[in-house]
């Protein structure tokens, strides 16, 4: 796609690509690997998506079929280390260096389970902030496992290490948080993990109190994955935080919102070395809930908000 901007000067806009972020629509199913597959296999024939995101896939035969499946219709997998690390009380920036020396260890196996799946984007958060005085210490040790999880990454072609900040403050408080630090402090480890990118997340960035479109536009560079998520931003209400709602009221994602978010990143100068970037409504079912019925919400939220 192209616009006129002035003059005859003409610019190529990035292309965004829908994903069904598949570990939070049908969150009540994702530990039964195979009904995951089943799912998956139906995304992949649904003419929309053109890529999927799920957690790590531990049995060998159904992650070569989830490979099979993307490569034959050429869909892009990410997986996000996250469950599994928080499962088994694991911290990538603890100030414990012996827990954080087994979180990297076993950060590492997974990379190896992802590969299995033809993952091309690794996702993973950081812990928890431990506060001014120490935060530092935590991020020094967070780079260490960062720098080692990206050699491991590097081993696979194809493959990208990706870290989503979530809010500081709010709710998650985690050390990776606002827009700012995270893109100086990825601009400082980029020569040791160059194939370290930013999944951006619009929950996150408004429970900062940062403006959406500054945070986009400052963190363009390094963006490869974008999340629609909802949030309630008011501390007095009920519901405040982070927990991956619907969209719409009380919340502050409607479709306006996610319209602009969408308008915006078309026009920021996004990674052009990942080709065409994904976005993703992050929508957590229940049990109760038509996990189908669900998908076809989100699927009708990002083509209202342009994403055809």
């Amino acid at each position: 796609m192209i616009f006129l901007t002035g003059g005859d000067v003409w610019i190529m806009a990035t292309t965004l690509y829908p994903s069904a972020h598949l570990a939070e629509l049908f969150f009540p199913i994702t530990h039964d690997e195979e009904a995951m597959l089943q799912i998956i296999s139906k995304i992949a024939t649904s003419h929309y998506y053109q890529g999927f995101e799920t957690g790590i896939i531990h049995h060998p035969t159904i992650a070569k079929k989830i490979s099979s499946l993307a490569q034959e219709h050429h869909l892009h997998v990410t997986q996000w280390l996250t469950f599994e690390l928080l499962k088994q009380d694991l911290n990538l920036s603890s100030l414990d260096s012996e827990l954080r020396t087994k979180s990297i260890r076993r950060a590492c196996e997974l990379v190896h389970m992802a590969a299995e799946c033809g993952t091309t984007k690794l996702s993973l958060v950081s812990g928890s902030d431990p506060g001014d005085a120490q935060r530092p210490e935590a991020m020094k040790g967070f780079s260490e496992a960062i720098v080692q999880i990206g050699e491991t990454v590097n081993q696979y072609e194809g493959m990208i290490l990706q870290i989503e900040p979530l809010d500081r403050f709010a709710h998650k408080c985690q050390l990776i948080g606002p827009t700012d630090e995270t893109v100086a402090w990825m601009k400082q480890l980029r020569p040791d993990c160059p194939n370290l990118y930013l999944a951006w997340d619009s929950a996150h960035v408004a429970l900062n109190q940062e403006d959406l479109t500054e945070s986009l536009t400052l963190a363009a560079p390094f963006i490869s994955q974008l999340h629609l998520a909802n949030a309630i931003l008011d501390p007095q209400a009920a519901g405040f935080g982070d927990y991956h709602m619907k969209f719409g009221e009380p919340g502050f994602l409607t479709h306006d919102t996610a319209a602009h978010i969408i308008h915006t990143a078309r026009n920021l100068p996004l990674p052009t070395e990942l080709g065409p970037i994904s976005i993703a409504v992050e929508m957590r079912t229940t049990a109760q809930d038509d996990l189908w019925d669900n998908e076809q919400q989100c699927r009708a939220f990002l083509q209202r908000a342009g994403i055809a």
